[in-house]
């Protein structure tokens, strides 16, 4: 009962796009897949301007960093350290779905038998087209609002969305707070992963027609998302993507999790 108040709540607050992410997949088939569909994207519409020799550019720690005999890359973590970070290995979720034994701990429901499609993650996240939901589907996904430009949401619990401008760390732990406290805006939120934002990223441009997270638009309305679902535990970085509009292609980094900037933001999502 308390979770389907928490996703009533949500609804409210406008997470009513759904997106599934094909989790079990590793980073870099996934990646390969992105890059195939930029350029497939670019055949079908020739004036996307796309760097076809380089659509995709990543850091080089990316390779393998999840599926290696020692993984570089952790899952939701409860924080940012090499050693007692909370943190599970793609392969351990994995293992524990296809038990019936994982779910977030967020959802309020971990260790219940039968929970959850073993190799896939499900989410709900705000779409691009929040006023127009009464006439036409979710599209896309919403963009990270810039500092003094959110717009509340809600009439249970209003949430004004989270602004750019603040570390890795701070995001991490108002979502965290927000865990216990079940009055805070954010309750029943957490951070994004790579495959979450790769996936939102493809949906986001065959349904739109652009890509997420153009940080360089003229418009200064979109951000380099934080992705805080996960992190790299030996070099301590947080993965931080966006589409680079000079460039004409994605990227793929990461940053100190102390790092901000008016321009770097995060996009939580409600895992369900």
């Amino acid at each position: 009962f308390e979770r389907r108040e928490t996703l009533r709540t949500k609804h409210d607050q406008g997470f009513t796009k759904l997106l599934l992410v094909p989790f079990g997949m590793s980073l870099d088939t996934l990646r390969e897949t992105f890059k195939q569909l930029l350029l497939k994207y670019k055949k079908d519409n020739p004036t996307f301007n796309l760097d076809t020799h380089e659509p995709l550019w990543a850091w080089s720690d990316y390779q393998g960093a999840d599926i290696e005999d020692s993984p570089n890359l952790v899952y939701y973590s409860q924080s940012f350290m090499e050693d007692g970070h909370g943190g599970k290995t793609k392969t351990q979720i994995l293992k524990e779905q296809a038990k019936g034994q994982w779910t977030p701990a967020f959802a309020g429901v971990v260790g219940e038998k039968g929970l959850g499609t073993p190799g896939w993650t499900v989410h709900l996240l705000q779409p691009s087209n929040p006023d127009s939901q009464d006439t036409e589907a979710p599209m896309g996904f919403a963009s990270i609002p810039r500092k003094g430009q959110g717009t509340p949401q809600g009439d249970f619990i209003p949430r004004l969305p989270l602004e750019a401008g603040i570390s890795p760390i701070e995001y991490f732990s108002i979502l965290q707070n927000a865990q216990e406290d079940e009055d805070s805006p954010y309750h029943g939120e957490t951070g994004m992963t790579p495959e979450d934002w790769i996936t939102a990223f493809m949906i986001h441009l065959t349904e739109t027609g652009k890509p997420l997270d153009d940080v360089w638009n003229p418009t200064n309305k979109e951000c380099i998302s934080y992705l805080t679902g996960a992190f790299f535990r030996f070099s301590i970085i947080v993965p931080c993507v966006s589409w680079l509009r000079d460039d004409r292609r994605a990227s793929i980094s990461g940053l100190d999790p102390h790092a901000q900037a008016g321009d770097i933001g995060l996009r939580s999502s409600v895992m369900i």
